[in-house]
C-alpha cells in the first residue's frame, strides 16, 4: 500500500512538473509578478522576439487604447502596463501577424487597508489635442491610516481620471523623491532607495541607511547628485554617486553655513551660528536633556548646471540657494523677508535663529523683488533656458495663497537682485503649506500639482489659461509630486521638462 503511495506521488509529481515545463516554454502572460504592481504584468516568450511584437490594451471608461510595438531583439519579457482595478480588461498580443487575445479579470484594489478610488473627477478639459493621449498622471501619495507617516504609493490616473498604475513598496517608508523618465528599454521609476522598472525591478540600490535619498536626484555627467539626511540634521546633507551608488563626494549644508561664518571668527556671531544650524556638529537638545534631530534646512529640490557648476537648492526653511559646487561655496541665497519660519507649534521655535540672523551672510542675500515678494516654502526649483529660475511657492503658513513664480537673478556680491518676471496665481487652489510640483510639458504649458489641495491643472503659460483640471479625492493627507509621462518610451518623442534644458 505504502509502495503503492510513493508511485502515486511520484506520478503526480511528473505531472505537475511536466506542466511547469510546458508552461514555461510556451507564450504566457504573468499578473503582479513583483506583487507590488497589481494593474500591470508581463507577457513571456521562451525566445527572444525576432520579429516586432505589438501589445495593445483596450481602453475603457473613455480612454483611448494604448498600444506600444517593442522592436525585434527586444527581449523575452514584455511589460504591459494599463489595466483596470474592477474590471475585465482585453490585451491583445500581435507576433507575426498572429494575434492572442487574454482577458484579465481584476478585483477592487485596497492598500494599505485602504480601498483607492479607481476614478477621479475631471473639471476641466478645454484641450482637444490630448483627447487620444497615452499618458497618465503618475503621482505619489500617502495611502492608509496604518502608516500614517511613510506609507507613499505610486498611482498613475489617465486624463480621463481613470486608474491605470499602482505601485506598492513592500516595506511602507516615505518615498518623496518619485519620479518617473525614459530609459532606454522601459520607463524608470526614480524612489527614495535607487530606481527601478514600472514592474518593480530593482536596477540601483541605495537602500543603505547612509545612502537613502529624498526629495530629489538629478545627474551630473556620468554621476547623480542626491539629497540625503545627516544624523541630526533633517535634509541637509547632499552627496554625489556613481552609477553603481559609491558616494563620491558627501557634502553638509552645515558647513556651506559655517564657512562664511568662521572666516568672520565673531564670537558672538559664532554662538548666533549654534542657534541655526543643527547636526552632529551641533546636536540641538531638548529641555529634558535628549539629543534631536532638527528639521533646520529641508533641501526639497535641487538642478545642477554643469556649465557654471552652479548647484541651485530649495532650502524650504531658509530660502533659495546657489552653491559653486566643487569648492562648496555659497554664491546667494534668497528667501522673503516676512517669511514665517516655524509654525507657533514647533516646540524648538523660541530657540532657533535663520540665515538673516547672521550678519556675514546679509551680503550674500538676495534683495529687490527678493526681499518684499520672495519665496516662502517652496518647492520644484528648476531653470529656464535663459537662467530664470521656476519653481512653486507654498508662502508659509497662515493665509497662504500658493503659487507658480519666476526670478531674475542679476549683479554681483554684494549686490544680488532679483525681478519678478512670471506669477500664475490660481484663486480656487491657494491652501498648499506642504508639498506640490511643476513641470514644463512639451507643448510649453505648464503642468502643476497642488499636493494639498489634491489637483492637477494645465496651463497655457503665456495665455495663464487653464485648459485641464483634475481633481483627486484620496484618502491621503497629501499628494507630493506628479509626472505626465506614457507607460512606454519612444524614440524621438518629447517629454515633460523638470529641471534640466
Amino acid at each position: 500500500m505504502r509502495q503503492k503511495r510513493k508511485v502515486s506521488l511520484f506520478i503526480i509529481f511528473l505531472v505537475v512538473a511536466a506542466v511547469v515545463v510546458i508552461y514555461q516554454f510556451r507564450p504566457h502572460f504573468t499578473l503582479n509578478p513583483s506583487g507590488r504592481t497589481p494593474l500591470s504584468g508581463v507577457y513571456k516568450l521562451p525566445f527572444t522576439n525576432k520579429a516586432p511584437l505589438t501589445v495593445t490594451i483596450a481602453g475603457q471608461q473613455g480612454d483611448a487604447d494604448i498600444t506600444h510595438t517593442f522592436p525585434a531583439g527586444y527581449g523575452k519579457n514584455f511589460p504591459i502596463h494599463g489595466l483596470y482595478p474592477k474590471a475585465q480588461n482585453r490585451v491583445t498580443i500581435l507576433y507575426k501577424d498572429k494575434k492572442k487575445e487574454l482577458i484579465v479579470n481584476i478585483p477592487e484594489i485596497m492598500v494599505n487597508n485602504e480601498y483607492v478610488p479607481y476614478r477621479q473627477v475631471v473639471i476641466l478639459d478645454k484641450d482637444s489635442s490630448q483627447e487620444h493621449t497615452d499618458d497618465i498622471y503618475f503621482i505619489s501619495a500617502m495611502i492608509g491610516t496604518q502608516y500614517p507617516s511613510c506609507s507613499w504609493v505610486i498611482l498613475g490616473y489617465s486624463r480621463k481620471g481613470n486608474l491605470r498604475y499602482l505601485n506598492i513598496d513592500d516595506n511602507p517608508r516615505l518615498n518623496e523623491l518619485q519620479r518617473i523618465v525614459p530609459g532606454e528599454k522601459e520607463m524608470i521609476l526614480v524612489t527614495d532607495i535607487g530606481s527601478e522598472t514600472l514592474l518593480s525591478q530593482r536596477l540601483l540600490d541605495l537602500s543603505d541607511e547612509n545612502k537613502i535619498g529624498h526629495h530629489d536626484r538629478v545627474p551630473k555627467g556620468d554621476h547623480f547628485i542626491s539629497l540625503a539626511n545627516s544624523q541630526w540634521g533633517i535634509e541637509d546633507r547632499i552627496i554625489e554617486i556613481d552609477k553603481r551608488g559609491n558616494i563620491i563626494r558627501d557634502l553638509s549644508a552645515g558647513d556651506l553655513v559655517r564657512k562664511i561664518v568662521h572666516a568672520k571668527n565673531n564670537p558672538t556671531e559664532l554662538e548666533l551660528l549654534n542657534r541655526v544650524v543643527f547636526d552632529e556638529k551641533n546636536i540641538y537638545i531638548t529641555k529634558k536633556g535628549k539629543k534631536q534631530a532638527i528639521d533646520w534646512a529641508h533641501i526639497n529640490s535641487i538642478v545642477y548646471d554643469e556649465k557654471d557648476d552652479i548647484l541651485y537648492c530649495s532650502f524650504r526653511n531658509l530660502g533659495i540657494v546657489a552653491v559653486k559646487y566643487t569648492p562648496w561655496e555659497l554664491i546667494w541665497w534668497m528667501v522673503s523677508d516676512d517669511l514665517d519660519f516655524l509654525p507657533p507649534t514647533d516646540p524648538t521655535a523660541k530657540h532657533r535663529g535663520f540665515l538673516d540672523l547672521l550678519p556675514s551672510l546679509q551680503d550674500y542675500r538676495v534683495k529687490g523683488d527678493g526681499l518684499t515678494d520672495g519665496p516662502k516654502h517652496h518647492h520644484a526649483l528648476f531653470l529656464w533656458p535663459d537662467g530664470t529660475i521656476g519653481l512653486f511657492d507654498n508662502r508659509g503658513y497662515p493665509n497662504n495663497k500658493s503659487r507658480y513664480v519666476e526670478y531674475k537673478i542679476s549683479g554681483r556680491h554684494p549686490n544680488w537682485m532679483a525681478k519678478k518676471v512670471y506669477e500664475y496665481f490660481d484663486p480656487k487652489l491657494t491652501d498648499n503649506d506642504f508639498t506640490s510640483d511643476i513641470d514644463v510639458l512639451p507643448s510649453g504649458n505648464l503642468l502643476i500639482l497642488y499636493g494639498m489641495e489634491q489637483a492637477i491643472v494645465e496651463v497655457n503659460k503665456d495665455t495663464k489659461d487653464k485648459l485641464y483640471q483634475l481633481n483627486f479625492a484620496l484618502p491621503t493627507n497629501m499628494i507630493y509630486r506628479v509626472d505626465k509621462m506614457p507607460f512606454y518610451p519612444t524614440p524621438g518623442r518629447q517629454y515633460p521638462k523638470e529641471h534640466k534644458f
